[in-house]
């Protein structure tokens, strides 16, 4: 019995480090230590607080302590002080939820080297750690580093699991790097983890994000047939790629399949199918669904009322949606910038000038920092701004949004001669924005090459679009089918845009082939208008990219009566792709 009890006195002072008394149990000691780091900045007088506590505290209660400090500063210095303390010795446990804390923060030096005083301690990193770090990386859009630890955890002999797999996917589809997210897939497949649920939801999420509902749709059926049961998570995602691609009557069958499989809908299920009733002009149904969740028990939040803003604004009915912002405002909610955005985008439609200006300024006295989708709506509406009137205004409210992007915008510097130093000047602003979603980043690149194109700077926006290409904000703009076979898509981009795509993305055809000598055999330019398109009325990107192919006397034709859809092949292009003004259309 002296022996055991020996032993075990040994086993606690490994691990924990006590400090006179205890404070009566494992959650009093968490509860009044995590008040402590709560209330106060890590420093002389936290760490005297602690000392005053004369507490005893082992690796497990320390992480639980951990969790619970939002500021990555204070958990440090809580982490380090502990360390410093003899008796006590951190746990893979502890160190690897200061390497999600710190992630969280961006800190990736001070995960480095925590990770170096880890395998210091003789306490080695295992797949839980190495998967923080992916989902930290990932987070900041770091997916080089991402794949460097996925590759450095294997290298170690640390095996990647489900987790790593499907964390990887994610970050690489959001980030539009399809090919990479399903090669992962296979890899995954191929190491013997078959997809579960979520893993599954991951994927079909990923690739329909991606514009692959079909493979999406397909992959949803394989789940089913595998045996593996859809989740109220995989409806709902479904629901919203299907919502997405204006699929609606689709969308809506899906959630009526739910329901029929013994799922409630939640709050995420009724904001899409809103979303759905209201893209199909079905406005008050869709403020049905709002009294449906109030029955329901689901208590609206700001997105929510944000949504019934929004849909009212893009109907044009700015009393209803000013209705709905301040019915948000009487339930005690504060709107948030995405609802803010919707009801400028309203004003700016009607040209309710003076009433946008008062939104902004509301806005800023809340504290609320304008976005980059802000930022991106009121630089389309100047570009197409009627009158010096209006553009004076609107430059008042670019320069008013205090967004980095106007600050980007007003340094623009004039083109050199070979454009290197506005290329240097749009790479370092696009990795500043570098934690920026593709899409924002996309609308954004979209709004300023149109603002210098229709602006007569068009070198500058040459320069500009061809270092978004260059990185990823555009992945499915240019393409190869199959072997020599290549698709221009223009069909998400305002024509200013697609006119300076189609221009350089054909002198870089025309440079490659004088180069290698190969030439492509068939290309096709889409604008998103023809017989498969479900836009209605006239197009400006069709009609611009029409305008500036005659100009050049392009050797274009339509086939299966696809109106939007030009096609270029065999020897009468590459004659063409000889010309030498071939490489200077943009600057017509």
């Amino acid at each position: 019995m002296d022996g055991f009890r020996k032993s075990f006195r040994d086993m606690k002072m490994a691990t924990g480090v006590s400090m006179t008394r205890s404070l009566g149990g494992t959650g009093h000691v968490v509860e009044t230590v995590s008040q402590i780091l709560q209330q106060l900045k890590w420093g002389p007088v936290a760490e005297q607080a602690l000392e005053n506590l004369n507490f005893s505290i082992d690796a497990y209660q320390a992480n639980q302590v951990l969790k619970q400090i939002p500021d990555p500063s204070v958990a440090l210095g809580f982490f380090r002080w502990l360390k410093n303390k003899a008796g006590f010795k951190h746990d893979g446990h502890t160190y690897t939820t200061m390497v999600g804390i710190l992630g969280r923060a961006r800190q990736f030096g001070s995960i480095n080297r925590l990770l170096d005083e880890m395998v210091k301690d003789e306490c080695q990193p295992n797949v839980v750690t190495y998967n923080r770090l992916i989902h930290s990386y990932g987070r900041a859009n770091y997916l080089t580093e991402a794949i460097n630890v996925f590759n450095k955890m294997q290298a170690t002999g640390c095996e990647p699991d489900r987790v790593t797999y499907c964390t990887l996917i994610d970050i690489h589809a959001k980030a539009g790097f399809l090919d990479v997210a399903m090669e992962l897939y296979q890899r995954m497949q191929a190491a013997g983890l078959s997809p579960d649920t979520f893993t599954y939801s991951v994927i079909i999420n990923c690739l329909g994000k991606a514009g692959h509902l079909p493979a999406a749709d397909r992959l949803f059926c394989e789940m089913v047939d595998q045996g593996c049961v859809p989740n109220l998570v995989t409806y709902n995602i479904m629901i919203a790629l299907h919502a997405k691609a204006r699929n609606y009557d689709s969308a809506l069958k899906l959630y009526r399949d739910m329901q029929n499989a013994g799922f409630e809908p939640d709050k995420v299920t009724y904001s899409i199918v809103m979303e759905v009733l209201g893209h199909c002009g079905y406005l008050d149904e869709a403020e049905a669904i709002f009294g449906v969740m109030k029955r329901k028990n689901w208590v609206p939040d700001e997105p929510v009322y944000g949504q019934l803003v929004d849909m009212w604004g893009k109907a044009g009915n700015i009393e209803k949606a000013w209705q709905w912002y301040q019915a948000m405002l009487q339930a005690g909610l504060l709107p948030n910038v995405p609802t803010y955005n919707s009801l400028l985008s309203a004003f700016l439609r009607v040209h309710r000038l003076s009433d946008a200006y008062n939104l902004l300024q509301s806005m800023l006295d809340l504290g609320l920092n304008p976005s980059l989708q802000t930022y991106t709506l009121l630089l389309s509406y100047c570009t197409e701004a009627g009158s010096p009137y209006d553009m004076g205004i609107c430059c008042q409210l670019l320069a008013v949004t205090g967004h980095p992007a106007h600050m980007f915008l007003l340094s623009m510097p004039s083109a050199g001669p070979d454009g290197r130093n506005v290329r240097d000047h749009v790479n370092k602003f696009l990795d500043m924005m570098h934690s920026e979603d593709r899409e924002s980043k996309r609308g954004l690149v979209d709004a300023v090459v149109d603002f210098l194109h229709k602006s007569g700077l068009k070198e500058e926006a040459g320069s500009v679009w061809e270092v978004a290409a260059e990185k990823n904000v555009y992945p499915d703009a240019v393409r190869e089918k199959s072997s020599c076979y290549w698709l221009i898509n223009l069909h998400v981009m305002s024509d200013g845009t697609a006119v300076t795509a189609l221009s350089r993305t054909l002198a870089w055809f025309r440079q490659q082939m004088l180069v290698s000598g190969v030439s492509p055999s068939r290309i096709d330019i889409v604008t998103g208008w023809g017989r498969r398109s479900r836009v209605t009325g006239s197009s400006l990107v069709r009609q611009a990219v029409q305008d500036l192919l005659n100009i050049f006397s392009f050797p274009f034709f339509t086939e299966n009566g696809n109106s939007g859809c030009f096609v270029g092949c065999g020897e009468p292009l590459n004659r063409w792709l000889l010309q030498s003004y071939a490489e200077r259309m943009h600057l017509l």
